[in-house]
């Protein structure tokens, strides 16, 4: 991959989750709390968008370097087409069960302009990598579609995707077999991607127009 990706998140989505990250701020403060900053890795469906801006989403995926005790942490918004919806921290969110690389927190990039500086709370979005990493062992249709949206986005081949899952795999415990399974479709299907992408370019070079697509936010999918 070339360069950071940009930020592509629903501007009313990046909002709201400023105003989440603000109340838990606001909750370590009551508490009494005057440390460092506590990092909060962002994974899921809003770290799809984050990358990708391919879809709407209700829970907030995220995982935090210490222990900590928090309420339920909700907020209200609009969608773009007016209609109200809710985002809330998922407290059943659990990276142990699923892969992730030991490496996530070096490959992890802070979410411009969402206020980081001034909170007792620090975001940091998943690399595209360990992000579609954390999506194989379950494989859901969603997963897979959001693997390949973030395959296509960010440019990452199926050669990096399957490298760093299998060394994502030297720590996970359990079934494995299927997960190695899911290795390999996913990459086949990174691959394709790779595949129509490069087409499209070389139509979009002769100056053939792609076909249109839908536009506009997708379905709401936790």
């Amino acid at each position: 991959m070339a360069g950071p990706p940009a930020n592509k998140a629903y501007p009313e989505l990046a909002e709201a989750l400023g105003r989440m990250l603000d109340e838990i701020d606001s909750s370590f403060r009551k508490a009494g709390y005057s440390g460092t900053p506590v990092m909060m890795y962002l994974a899921g469906g809003l770290a799809v968008n984050y990358y990708c801006g391919t879809r709407y989403t209700e829970d907030v995926d995220a995982f935090f370097d210490r222990r900590i005790q928090l309420g339920r942490c909700a907020v209200a918004y609009r969608h773009r087409d007016g209609s109200s919806a809710s985002l809330y921290l998922d407290p059943n969110y659990n990276p142990t069960f699923g892969l992730l690389h030991d490496d996530y927190e070096a490959a992890a990039r802070e979410w411009p302009g969402i206020g980081n500086e001034g909170r007792l709370v620090r975001l940091m979005v998943l690399s595209p990598l360990d992000l579609a990493v954390t999506k194989i062992s379950r494989y859901a249709d969603t997963d897979v579609a959001d693997i390949r949206s973030l395959a296509s986005v960010t440019r990452f081949s199926a050669d990096q995707l399957r490298r760093r899952a299998t060394e994502a795999l030297s720590n996970y415990v359990g079934n494995l077999p299927p997960v190695r399974q899911s290795i390999e479709l996913i990459c086949k299907e990174v691959a394709r991607v790779a595949e129509r992408d490069r087409a499209l370019e070389q139509a979009a070079e002769k100056g053939f127009a792609p076909p249109k697509t839908k536009e506009g936010p997708g379905p709401e999918i936790s």
